[in-house]
């Protein structure tokens, strides 16, 4: 059986066109959802459900550079307006090497910086998806 191992994985981030790999990288994870709304009718003895609208969300989380947070994302707020195409990919065959990454348009929601007496600084970026998620495995990386 193959397993995958997260110390291969990258993060990327295309603002501005610049297809920017996150440093420090530690973790990221992708939450995909599909609604459902009940179609159950009187006197039925189950319940149905039809599908309804999808969505994803994205949390990266990074060791934080001591000039100030990885990505260069617009606003006074620090947070993106626009939405950016990201990238979070895993490397599972480092000999040729072949990828598994998922990605999709998303917008920067949210930037927490966090600190601990016992640990190095983190910053973790939010994204919510815009658009499809889509998976992706071979050699070639899409563009």
């Amino acid at each position: 059986m193959a397993l995958m191992h997260g110390k291969n994985a990258l993060i990327k981030w295309d603002q501005d066109a610049s297809n920017t790999t996150l440093q420090y990288g530690q973790s990221w994870s992708v939450d995909a959802t599909h609604d459902v709304v009940g179609i159950t009718s009187m006197g039925d003895s189950w319940e149905t459900f039809l599908g309804s609208w999808k969505d994803w969300t994205a949390t990266v989380e990074c060791l934080k550079p001591i000039d100030g947070v990885d990505i260069g994302l617009g606003g006074d707020d620090g947070l993106a307006d626009d939405e950016c195409r990201l990238a979070l990919y895993l490397v599972y065959d480092t000999a040729t090497p072949t990828y598994r990454v998922v990605y999709g348009s998303a917008i920067c929601t949210g930037v927490s910086v966090t600190l601990d007496k016992d640990d190095v600084a983190k910053v973790t970026y939010s994204f919510q998806g815009v658009g499809v998620l889509t998976w992706h495995s071979g050699a070639a990386v899409p563009a």
